[in-house]
């Protein structure tokens, strides 16, 4: 053989040229089936002419094409599916007649993306796509069909000056992708392609045992029944009826599962089993029915049931499992729950809650039309494994009300975002376009926010948890900087935030009273120093916060709320100011949590308050 020959031998095993061999090129997922069949691929205009139609960063309406990119991947992918395909694109097709055709058509195409403003920021962003394949023989049978879905997420890039969406590009091509290589996955391993193929290398015969077409090394086995092993992995929570982490004697419990598969096939009568202490599981359902479970999809279980009465504080641990029968599924590992269990505390005759919830009443000819607040209450999470924040919402509500009776700010002046209205993009928007079209020189901002706040272990810079957070993903999070520096930029005389927050734990070690180990919160930051900005914390350090249940509010908040409407006015002229709320809120807090729980929770403010400070004598209500 000449020295060309073995030039052409060689460069024709690397290339990608569908026409001869769809052996893998450099670049991307090399793995393949290669399954000795001929196959016609017919791209759907759905497919090749894909676009996403999205407004762009100066709100004007832009298009991204990707449905070359999407045909490319797909035609690639495919190719390393079946040992020949036909694309169209190739100018040496295939020779002889096609086994089949393989058609591909994209169905559910979204993008979700929000920029509220012409900024230099950054935006999460979210692709999702989904398509189906089918393989068509010779005769015109649908011999297979599969539907699936992928999903791309991560952050996009706007700058100022520019319409442009950066990183947009990146995440859809991402999205194409998975979805091109999930169609090669589930065609390559389909038992009816794979019988075909068999069938044609015995010349048309029915295939016996041994003449089965081998499975690659790389690619997931076949059972014996056909079907893929299924890969499964699930989110599992434990959720007591007061949400204070104690489980008490007849109070209702709730366990929440969230099961996925990311196998190939469908995961047969899939079941949650519940092990572990007899008190804590016996009133619930067990096993728990989740049924079948197609590939890509997710299916979410819930059990409750009231805990038996109960004598003497024991510990208890639940260990939460799915199971599929016949163990045709890979490992999964299972979650172990940890809790104590204690009898039930009599009711309170006194319903503390009354004197706060009660809103007063504002007082005539108090208006504050310079002013304007924000206030944010985020106690449930989109995320079921994220534990809430019991009165988070309901501070905030309340909160709110104060600013317009004793606080005396008009009511459209006063925006509410509770728990799903407060996601990540909605605090962009509030902090970063609402409140500087509402700031007036020589006026005064108020800012609440109730919920939970995670401390960076290696910094110990402080990010405020939206709706969508998670603990140990900042991505997701609303940092105290960037709320610092949105109040330091507008051109108001006095700002004032006031924080009660659950400090999340992160990724790592606790110490025995379960704070997180690392450096404390870092509350105070350049944006703070002038004084222009005062910021009232229900906690120093890394103590644990506390939800009031006597009160039905945060501890801090509810001492807040007290303070308004009238206990903090020590001087008894009518006026609560900053000092004098801050000060009676710190001493009531850190009392109430010695007495009450045991432990320590001292209110800090940032930078101090003295009488000396220029934010002391700030009004914060009226209340005569």
């Amino acid at each position: 053989m000449t020295r060309i020959a073995i030039w052409f031998l060689f460069l024709a095993a690397f290339t990608g040229c569908s026409g001869l061999t769809s052996r893998p090129w450099f670049g991307g997922d090399s793995r393949g089936y290669w399954l000795p069949l001929t196959v016609d691929l017919q791209v759907d205009p759905t497919v090749s002419n894909a676009a996403f139609d999205y407004t762009n960063a100066c709100q004007q309406p832009a298009t991204l094409a990707f449905g070359e990119k999407l045909t490319k991947s797909v035609s690639r992918e495919i190719g390393m599916a079946f040992e020949h395909v036909n694309d169209g694109q190739s100018k040496q097709p295939a020779k002889g007649s096609p086994d089949g055709t393989v058609q591909v058509t994209l169905g559910l195409k979204d993008l979700d993306l929000f920029i509220p403003r012409h900024e230099t920021n950054s935006y999460t962003a979210a692709v999702m796509l989904g398509g189906t394949a089918t393989y068509v023989d010779s005769s015109g049978a649908a011999v297979y069909s599969k539907s699936i879905r992928t999903e791309a997420r991560g952050t996009v890039e706007t700058e100022r000056g520019s319409c442009d969406v950066q990183g947009l590009d990146g995440l859809v091509a991402q999205a194409a992708a998975a979805l091109a290589q999930g169609f090669k996955t589930h065609l390559g391993s389909s038992s009816q392609i794979r019988q075909a193929a068999t069938e044609k290398k015995q010349g048309g015969r029915p295939a016996g045992a041994a003449a089965t077409i081998p499975t690659p090394a790389h690619a997931p086995a076949l059972a014996a029944s056909s079907a893929q092993p299924a890969t499964l992995s699930f989110r599992a929570m434990l959720r007591d009826e007061s949400q204070d982490n104690v489980l008490e004697g007849a109070e209702r419990v709730t366990v929440d599962v969230e099961v996925s598969n990311a196998g190939p096939d469908v995961a047969r009568g899939v079941i949650v089993t519940l092990k572990g202490t007899p008190a804590l599981i016996q009133m619930l359902q067990n096993p728990i029915p989740v049924g079948d479970l197609p590939s890509g999809e997710s299916r979410h279980v819930t059990v409750s049931g009231n805990l038996p009465h109960m004598s003497t504080v024991q510990q208890a641990e639940l260990i939460v499992s799915v199971e599929v029968p016949g163990g045709a599924t890979g490992p999964v590992r299972p979650k172990k729950f940890l809790v104590a269990l204690r009898p039930a505390k009599p009711e309170s005759v006194e319903v503390l809650s009354v004197d706060v919830d009660q809103v007063p009443a504002p007082i005539r000819g108090f208006e504050r039309k310079k002013a304007v607040a924000l206030a944010i209450g985020v106690g449930s999470f989109r995320e079921p494994d994220m534990p809430g924040v019991k009165y988070a919402a309901r501070d905030a509500d309340v909160m709110a009300s104060y600013f317009k009776t004793v606080g005396g700010i008009p009511a459209k002046r006063v925006k509410l975002l509770i728990d799903e209205h407060a996601l990540k993009d909605d605090l962009v928007e509030a902090f970063e376009d609402w409140l500087p079209q509402q700031a007036e020189a020589g006026g005064v901002v108020f800012v609440f926010f109730s919920g939970r706040a995670q401390v960076e272990p290696s910094t110990g810079s402080v990010v405020l948890l939206p709706y969508e957070g998670n603990v140990g993903t900042s991505l997701k999070g609303f940092s105290l900087r960037r709320l610092q520096t949105a109040l330091a930029g507008l051109p108001v005389q006095q700002a004032v935030v006031l924080l009660d927050v659950t400090l999340a734990t992160p990724p790592g070690a606790t110490l025995p009273d379960g704070r997180a180990t690392g450096l404390d919160p870092v509350w105070g930051t350049p944006e703070v120093a002038d004084g222009k900005l005062v910021q009232m914390i229900g906690v120093s350090q890394s103590q644990l916060t506390h939800q009031y249940e006597q009160g039905k509010h945060g501890l801090f908040t509810y001492f807040l709320l007290k303070g308004l409407a009238g206990a903090a006015d020590r001087d008894h002229n009518g006026t609560v100011v900053a000092g004098e709320l801050f000060e009676y809120a710190q001493r009531q807090v850190s009392m109430t949590a010695k007495a009450d729980f045991g432990n320590e929770q001292d209110p800090a403010c940032v930078p101090a308050l003295v009488p000396a400070s220029k934010a002391w004598n700030l009004p914060m209500a009226r209340v005569k």
